[in-house]
Formats: structure tokens, C-alpha cells, sequence
């Protein structure tokens, strides 16, 4: 059965594969001398190390609990990458909006993910019961 012992090794897990993904990217964009895509690489790395600190945080037995808290990260954390995306807009600051769209697109990636493997684990519970 799934439970949150499951979810939490599958996520981190999940996290660590990526981070270790975009840690060979980083590198192989520097080899190349490809310092902007090299960068926007590290850009994604600390997001995904922001939200796996945020997910250790938000452990809990009750998986409600935690899906609530990691969740609840999501939005406080973004909140200001969308403002101040509209304001890169706004001002007609193209770097500044590619960056914070890189940031925004990673999350998202992010909580898909998390979504998914606890929705597979709310099903193997519902059918538990």
C-alpha cells in the first residue's frame, strides 16, 4: 500500500534525479561556453532545492496535512515570481521576464509532479478502504 513513506521516497527521489539533471546540464552548458543556458540550468537547481527543503518541511503522517503545507508553499513562494513577471512585462524587461518564467515553469513542473504521486497514492488508499 502507498502511504506517505512511499510518497516521500518517490518525491525526493524524483527531486534528487533532477537536480542531478540539471547539475550535468550546468556543466555541460559551461563546457560548451554556453554561459546564459548554463545559468538559466542553476536558475532551476535552486528552485528544486527550495521546494525539497519546503517538502522535508511539510512532512507529516497525515497526508492531508502535508499536501496542504507543501502546497500552501507553492503559492507563498511564486506569488512574487508572478508579480514580478508582470512587471518585467510591464517594463519591457525581456531578461528579467525569461527569468522569472524559467522559475515559475520549474515550480510547475514541481507540483505536477508531487500531484501525481499523491494521487496515486490517494487512490491505493481509497481502494484500501
Amino acid at each position: 500500500m502507498k502511504d506517505v513513506s512511499w510518497l516521500q521516497t518517490r518525491y525526493l527521489d524524483f527531486l534528487a534525479q533532477r537536480q542531478d539533471s540539471l547539475q550535468e546540464d550546468m556543466v555541460h552548458f559551461y563546457e560548451q561556453e554556453c554561459v546564459d543556458e548554463a545559468n538559466f540550468e542553476k536558475i532551476k537547481f535552486n528552485v528544486v532545492e527550495i521546494f525539497a527543503k519546503m517538502f522535508k518541511l511539510s512532512l507529516d503522517d497525515d497526508p492531508d496535512a502535508l499536501k496542504v503545507k507543501y502546497l500552501g508553499f507553492f503559492e507563498k513562494i511564486t506569488q512574487p515570481w508572478h508579480l514580478n513577471r508582470k512587471k518585467a512585462i510591464e517594463f519591457e524587461k525581456e531578461v528579467e521576464r525569461i527569468i522569472e518564467d524559467v522559475k515559475i515553469k520549474e515550480a510547475d513542473l514541481l507540483k505536477t509532479c508531487f500531484e501525481e504521486y499523491f494521487n496515486q497514492m490517494d487512490a491505493d488508499q481509497r481502494c484500501a478502504n
